[in-house]
């Protein structure tokens, strides 16, 4: 079975949604397809504008009305659908745009958003494509089955951010497929459910993932990632005008390029495809012949460098003082202020001397990063074991990514080279 991810971008109109049914039938001539999806273009960006207007006591009523009209011409518009399966879409439509209503208005009243209601709402769109596509498939003749994936995508941690349980995964998945044969399945990405049966969300834009997982669950012989660029890029195409198309990845060059800005892949698709060694490719779905780009074990090992990416608005945090050298249990007590804190550190670096520690949060979280560990180490501070946190915002992260850089000397020096003569200095 080969699993195949489309993103909002590809599911913009019916006439998107057409290309990828055309694409989906063509691949369930020679395999089975899992089919995954994101939400129409648009519709999570709705749903959180949605809540944000709820939450703050604002009238939300427009935007909802934009949400069921959007959602109606999508259904009016798609060609060669039953009027029995139309009308089963169209009471998703209704029970959904009602019971947001409902939590919307719960929302709007107590001026609070629990996180599991907020992964509820949040979670309709991607469920409303594989409706829309299920029907569209289904007129078309194909031997298809929709999934329930908050039901089959197991996942622990918080609501809006859970970090999926493979293995749990593949024991249900297994099961409903077993009992549900058919050519093509199609299921929603980004959302899960933990182990009270609670809907838990996979990160944001984190339909990627949800493919990985599922693709790892049911050790599919490959997890195809369609998006509306020719595959992965040797830097952004939109910053820098001489790039190129990438013809194959390793798995930690790909890791390494999303984790540090790549926007074409979730940062956290990789990890469950290299566990079991599943190729991923990166597709256009406006350009489906195309080859994109390959990323499996191997990579191209003749590559020196593969790509650069970038990672902006941070701001460096440094911790130093008497009070580090020499001190077990210091960094281990930064790190856990920022864990309790629930912010992501995306460099560390310490001095050899152990006088310092400096680190990379986002830029939108410095406060409370610095709220943390001002609380965190208030006593040494105070002692002046420790000197005044020193933080430089608008700081960027810029990678440069090749396993071919190993073997080879002098690539460092040509980077920081390139980067003085631009009068880029580096911190």
């Amino acid at each position: 079975m080969r699993v195949l991810k489309f993103g909002g971008s590809s599911l913009a109109s019916v006439a998107r949604f057409s290309e990828v049914a055309q694409i989906v039938l063509q691949q369930a001539t020679t395999e089975q397809v899992c089919l995954v999806l994101s939400a129409p273009q648009g519709v999570t960006n709705t749903l959180v504008e949605l809540t944000d207007l709820a939450y703050l006591g604002a009238d939300f009523q427009s935007p909802l009305s934009q949400l069921e009209q959007r959602y109606q011409q999508l259904l009016a518009e798609v060609p060669g659908v039953s009027e029995a399966r139309r009308q089963q879409v169209q009471a998703l439509i209704n029970s959904q745009i009602q019971q947001l209503g409902w939590q919307l208005q719960g929302m709007s009243l107590l001026k609070f958003c629990p996180d599991h209601i907020k992964a509820q709402i949040l979670g309709l769109g991607e469920q409303f494509s594989v409706a829309l596509m299920t029907a569209l498939l289904e007129g078309r003749g194909a031997d298809v089955q929709a999934l329930d994936s908050v039901k089959l995508v197991k996942s622990q941690g918080d609501f809006l951010n859970a970090t999926a349980d493979v293995a749990a995964t593949a024991t249900v998945i297994d099961t409903a497929m077993a009992a549900t044969p058919a050519s093509i399945y199609v299921m929603a990405g980004f959302v899960s459910s933990n182990a009270q049966g609670e809907t838990a969300l996979l990160g944001r834009n984190g339909s990627d993932y949800s493919a990985a997982v599922i693709a790892a669950a049911i050790k599919a012989s490959a997890c195809e990632i369609w998006t509306d660029v020719d595959g992965v890029y040797s830097a952004d195409p939109r910053q820098v005008k001489q790039t190129r198309l990438i013809d194959r990845l390793s798995y930690d060059e790909a890791m390494e390029l999303s984790y540090f800005g790549a926007k074409v892949l979730h940062p956290k698709t990789i990890g469950p495809l290299a566990r079991v060694q599943i190729p991923c490719y990166i597709k256009n779905t406006l350009n489906p012949s195309a080859p994109g780009t390959c990323i499996d074990m191997e990579g191209d090992g003749e590559a020196l460098v593969k790509g650069i990416s970038s990672l902006e608005h941070l701001a460096l945090i440094t911790v130093s003082g008497p009070g580090l050298k020499g001190v077990v249990g210091m960094a281990s007590r930064v790190f856990a202020a920022m864990a309790r804190a629930q912010i992501s550190v995306s460099l560390i670096t310490q001095s050899s001397s152990e006088f310092s520690i400096s680190f990379c949060v986002p830029q939108l979280h410095l406060v409370a990063a610095k709220k943390a560990l001002e609380a965190e180490f208030e006593l040494e501070l105070q002692n002046k074991l420790l000197r005044p946190l020193a933080i430089q915002s608008d700081m960027a992260i810029v990678s440069l990514v090749g396993d071919g850089m190993r073997q080879h000397r002098g690539v460092a020096a040509k980077f920081f080279a390139s980067l003085a003569q631009a009068r880029v200095n580096v911190v």
